[in-house]
């Protein structure tokens, strides 16, 4: 299993010695650089011998720029601690979703063109790991997530391997490279 973490910005930690600079799509970054940084890490693993029995899960810890016209779903806290919150802070607890931030899910095992229609948190990552391998849930949230299991089949990937085209031709051969020559402008941007 890896976690890949987000490219980085202005500020890359010196830890992170392949990080990406300007490639965490935050606001004055061009997302195009972001995008294609992502390509180059699927082009990677879908051209490895790992492709055959993966799972790529591409995921953002924050909506974008438009505010979603989906109210927050109620959650199960985690646990019983209750948020340490100040005075004027507004009150709330661990117990509702936030905006909804984009899932796709790569790999030979995933059913196509599937859309799910199912309320979930990123903790149901962990409840896909969790189920897979027989592993306890870490907290009261993961143990309520739903396990993803309908995204997958995992009697049948996909076949054949998607590695190649006929002919034995890389299969990006065929698809355009991310451009990244675009210019980010924020005043542009506005709000609704």
């Amino acid at each position: 299993m890896v976690f890949i973490e987000r490219g980085g910005g202005k500020n890359v930690s010196p830890n992170c010695v392949n990080s990406a600079p300007g490639s965490d799509e935050h606001p004055d970054a061009n997302i195009q650089v972001g995008a294609a940084n992502t390509k180059k890490l699927i082009d990677a693993l879908m051209n490895s011998s790992a492709w055959k029995d993966s799972v790529f899960i591409l995921t953002y810890d924050e909506g974008g720029g438009l505010y979603d016209h989906v109210p927050p779903f109620t959650e199960v806290p985690p646990d019983n601690i209750p948020p340490k919150l100040r005075s004027g802070d507004l009150k709330g607890g661990f117990n509702e979703s936030g905006f909804r931030v984009p899932f796709i899910i790569i790999s030979p095992f995933v059913r196509p063109n599937f859309v799910s229609h199912v309320n979930r948190d990123n903790t149901a990552i962990l409840k896909l790991i969790e189920t897979r391998f027989g592993f306890p849930a870490l907290t009261a949230r993961d143990a309520a997530q739903d396990d993803m299991s309908e995204f997958f089949d995992f009697s049948n990937p996909a076949s054949p391997p998607l590695l190649t085209a006929p002919g034995g031709i890389p299969w990006t051969q065929f698809l355009p490279a991310q451009p990244t020559n675009g210019v980010a402008n924020m005043s542009l941007e506005t709000a609704p």
